[in-house]
């Protein structure tokens, strides 16, 4: 018998009616599958003498370009494109979809012809075809060269540990349409993307004269991917194949702690109502890293449990109090609690100590408390600082009974009850994740009657608010529990099984701050509601471990930081809430 080889077919090109690959895909298919696509999303000239084309590819294809006919050398660089990824169903390999292609440097003026040839490389099916670019006019350039000469500045840079992400302060002026670039090692990264840019005085009164309206904006603060440590990294710009440095620094380390980390990029100088902005771009990935690491790190510390006194057999509630800063407030809290038949009774008592320096103190006081005042007692030592969200979850994971009761330490109850009262309005509507009493000042104002979230368009935020908050209890509207947006975490009360199936507490905010609205709105997405309880009242001194950040600027940027991550992890919510308040 003769064998007969059957020639695979070349494959279809299929091009949309307007035949150009700069305003649309184009496909190479064979029979209904479709084996590559391209498209060239922009073509403009860079410097005085390189074509940059932006855009993306999928399947194995390879690009060559010619000007007037002659073959022109090209590098080509990779990135992520997600949209492409998710619009033509196909999987991102680690070089991505998206590509960047700059031709070399070539003697002839741009405003020659150009054309892309696209092959795909397939041993059977392989196929090359051609394409003319049409070039953006608007950047191609004049006949004489811009009289106005570029300047900038770098005045700092610095790396994570974490990421190897950085982040270049300085100023730059340049012609519009004259790229520029942060370099190291010959790596550029243009300065576009996550940069903020601004205006700065100091720049416009030293060039305004020489550069005019080119000096507005001049400021800039932008991440980078991968800088060095202790290498030089250079602001430059590009004239035809001439690369001119306008300013260089060392790269230092960014500090691994993320609240040494966040003062240090708090520092940097960026217009209040940018700064909402800046943090999105630029203080949140680096500082994200920073902290997710030093939570892993937390987790491999020693944990310490020392129990005072016989426990509660079968607890129905664990009462879950962190300490950070002070201790002064604990003796109260157990008088109160020792007061409570229903907490004596039925209820653990759980304190976790967040602070080294209160380790040795409370152990010292620890057994007096517990002689004077009969209530068996646990405390539970971390090894660390976690934080407001990990020493909850470190109580609650050092706890027994099935339903979590968190309290702050400077909050006390006013009568005994209370949160057997807070279980029954919790445990008598099924649809409810969590509950939270009336909390009110020491003078007998009210501090908490539930949260609201309210937009601050001066800072470009959505903040936790307090609705009625310094007004007198007898002007509270609400008169029975009522599902409110959210509720405070300074005394919530929560199932077990309801807190294990939100993930717990979140740990990724910076010091302490939006995690109650957080687990609120996590409960929310899981279709439970959270409510206020107005029958139940405590006093609460509020936030007395968070003023020991003291009341300069970096604690308010630390909130604004804060408020960032809140909203990027819960934009539609916040909006659909705060336009229903």
């Amino acid at each position: 018998m003769r064998s007969v080889t059957i020639q695979p077919q070349p494959p279809v090109l299929r091009v949309p009616d307007h035949g150009d690959a700069q305003h649309g895909p184009i496909s190479l298919v064979s029979g209904d599958e479709e084996l590559a696509a391209f498209s060239i999303d922009s073509a403009k000239v860079r410097g005085r003498r390189r074509l940059q084309l932006e855009g993306w590819s999928t399947g194995s294809l390879s690009f060559a370009l010619e000007l007037d006919g002659r073959p022109i050398d090209h590098a080509i660089s990779r990135r992520s494109r997600p949209d492409v990824a998710a619009a033509r169903c196909v999987s991102e390999d680690d070089e991505g979809l998206g590509w960047t292609i700059v031709s070399a440097p070539d003697a002839a003026t741009p405003h020659g012809e150009w054309t892309i040839h696209v092959t795909l490389d397939s041993p059977r099916q392989g196929a090359t075809h051609g394409f003319r670019i049409v070039v953006d006019p608007a950047t191609l350039p004049s006949g004489a060269l811009d009289p106005i000469q570029p300047v900038g500045f770098v005045e700092v840079a610095s790396a994570s540990s974490a990421s190897g992400e950085a982040v270049v302060v300085g100023w730059a002026i340049a012609p519009r349409g004259q790229p520029l670039f942060i370099e190291q090692d010959g790596v550029l990264h243009e300065l576009e993307g996550p940069v903020v840019r601004f205006s700065r005085q100091d720049v416009s009164d030293a060039y305004r004269a020489s550069h005019g309206d080119l000096t507005s904006n001049a400021g800039f603060v932008i991440r980078v991917d991968e800088l060095a440590v202790g290498q030089p990294v250079r602001l430059v710009t590009q004239r035809g194949d001439e690369m001119i440095v306008l300013g260089s620094t060392q790269v230092s380390a960014l500090p691994s702690d993320p609240v040494a980390a966040a003062r240090w990029l708090f520092g940097l100088h960026t217009p209040r109502h940018l700064l909402a902005q800046r943090m999105a771009a630029i203080d949140l990935p680096l500082l994200d890293p920073l902290i997710a690491m030093q939570r892993c790190g937390q987790q491999l510390q020693p944990v310490e449990v020392h129990q005072l006194g016989q426990p509660v057999e079968h607890p129905q509630a664990s009462l879950i109090v962190p300490l950070y800063g002070r201790l002064d407030f604990v003796e109260h809290q157990l008088i109160e609690f020792s007061r409570d038949p229903w907490i004596s009774a039925h209820a653990e008592v759980v304190y976790v100590l967040d602070d080294a320096k209160l380790v040795e103190p409370f152990a010292h006081q620890a057994h007096t408390w517990h002689r004077l005042y009969r209530l068996p007692f646990k405390w539970v030592w971390g090894g660390t600082n976690r934080g407001f969200s990990g020493a909850n979850n470190l109580g609650a994971a050092n706890s027994r009974a099935p339903l979590l009761a968190f309290l702050n330490s400077d909050a006390f109850p006013q009568q005994p009850g209370w949160l057997q009262t807070l279980i029954a309005e919790l445990h008598g509507n099924p649809g409810f994740g969590a509950v939270a009493p009336r909390l009110v000042f020491a003078d007998g104002s009210i501090q908490h009657a539930g949260m609201e979230f309210a937009r601050r368009d001066e800072w470009g935020i959505w903040i936790n608010h307090h609705p009625r908050m310094g007004l007198a209890a007898s002007l509270d509207p609400h008169t029975q529990t009522t599902a409110l947006p959210a509720i405070t975490g300074a005394c919530l009360v929560i199932e077990r099984d309801t807190l294990d199936a939100a993930g717990g507490w979140d740990t990724g905010y910076l010091i302490g701050d939006f995690e109650d609205s957080d687990l609120c709105l996590k409960l929310r997405a899981q279709g439970l509601r959270v409510a206020y309880v107005p029958s139940v009242q405590l006093t609460h001194l509020e936030r007395q471990s968070f003023k020991l950040l003291g009341q300069d600027d970096f604690r308010k940027k630390v909130v604004i930081y804060n408020a960032v991550r809140h909203q990027a992890r819960w934009a539609g919510a916040l909006l659909e809430l705060g336009q229903a308040a």
